[in-house]
């Protein structure tokens, strides 16, 4: 991935104290924001990587963005990588709870394993760029 960053330069004499990852503008690709001790937040924006699926996930009553859960793309009969939704990522830290998932093909399926072990299994529309996944199986195109 190269990075251009949205402010000043990532190397200051500021002490870091967090990274979280996100598609903080919503083009498909994950960007980096970076949490500094005494001086403002940098924000790096992913200027080259390929764009994948970004997916939310719409929990159970109490969960909303479905913390806990792993969720991997179907590429044919084939499981991608997996991927799970967490509630934290580090010291003065938060990752996206929309995430971003790629592979090497177009992926026609989403397989989820909701908190409580329940899973799913959905297809995904033609053309999707961004989905909702719920506890139901139903799969809404966002775009």
């Amino acid at each position: 991935m190269r990075f251009r960053a949205r402010n000043r330069a990532f190397w200051s004499m500021a002490s870091k104290r967090g990274a979280a990852l996100g598609d903080f503008d919503g083009d498909g690709r994950v960007d980096l924001a970076v949490s500094q001790n005494g001086a403002e937040t940098k924000l790096y924006q992913n200027v080259l990587g390929k764009p994948g699926l970004r997916v939310r996930l719409a929990g159970p009553p109490g969960n909303p963005d479905g913390v806990g859960a792993t969720m991997r793309l179907v590429f044919g009969g084939r499981l991608g990588a997996a991927r799970e939704i967490h509630g934290g990522s580090g010291y003065w830290s938060q990752d996206s709870a929309v995430q971003v998932m790629g592979g090497p093909e177009t992926p026609t399926q989403i397989w989820v394993r909701w908190p409580g072990r329940q899973t799913t299994t959905s297809p995904i529309p033609d053309g999707a760029k961004e989905i909702t996944v719920n506890t139901d199986s139903k799969v809404t195109m966002n775009r």
